[in-house]
């Protein structure tokens, strides 16, 4: 039986597929999830390193909260599409897994309402 891999793209807003396996597509996504993953740890960094700055300003911290709420989103997503993968090849997914990607993206939504709110005060 062929199972199909969710992409880390949509097409026209509805999720977009492909039969995982070896081919041009799995390779793009492939690139793409290492990508988003690469993206989230440079964010991290970025706003360690301005929460740790003294002279940063609140405009600054804002602006790092929303990328890192963007990181987290991400992060969680690539998360959601390789349990996918992984429920798919074994059946079960790895214990905690679940969890871990569904608190990743309630931390990201949290993220950016925060900000949101921020930005009305």
């Amino acid at each position: 039986m062929t199972h199909l891999r969710r992409l880390p793209w949509s097409d026209e807003g509805r999720d977009a597929y492909t039969p995982q396996g070896e081919g041009v597509v799995n390779a793009i996504a492939n690139a793409m999830e290492a990508s988003m993953i690469e993206t989230a740890k440079e964010d991290s960094r970025r706003a360690q390193t301005l929460a740790a700055d003294a002279a940063v300003s609140r405009a600054e911290l804002r602006l790092a909260v929303g990328y890192l709420a963007s990181a987290v989103e991400d992060a969680a997503h690539v998360a959601e599409l390789r349990l996918e993968r992984l429920d798919a090849m074994a059946g079960d997914p790895p214990a905690g897994a679940v969890l871990w990607a569904g608190k990743a993206r309630q931390i990201g939504e949290a993220l950016r309402e925060a900000v949101k709110r921020n930005e009305q005060h």
